[in-house]
């Protein structure tokens, strides 16, 4: 079976999991309160998601997923708009 991607936000899960040395029980593809973003992708074969960082990588089954979060069509456009909007005060005029 193949794994069908979506775009994921975040992820809730019902108990905490040890991730980067703490407890947590939220994570997002986005910074939020300090937190690094993570990358998520499901796993069919293992009914599973894959949570992972630059210094972690852990697999929670989904029987302990509360809730997937995808990214609205709204979502998209604020995300398409901060970048625009970071390209233009990122640009430098040199004279």
């Amino acid at each position: 079976m193949k794994n069908k991607k979506y775009d994921i936000d975040s992820v809730r899960v019902y108990q905490s999991v040890q991730f980067e040395k703490s407890q947590h029980t939220f994570f997002s593809t986005r910074e939020i309160n300090n937190m690094p973003a993570v990358e998520i992708e499901v796993i069919n074969d293992l009914q599973s998601v894959s949570i992972k960082s630059k210094d972690d990588h852990i697999i929670v089954p989904l029987t302990n997923v509360s809730c997937i979060y995808l990214r609205s069509p709204k979502r998209l456009r604020e995300e398409a708009k901060d970048k625009q909007e970071k390209l233009k005060t990122n640009t430098v005029s040199i004279r």
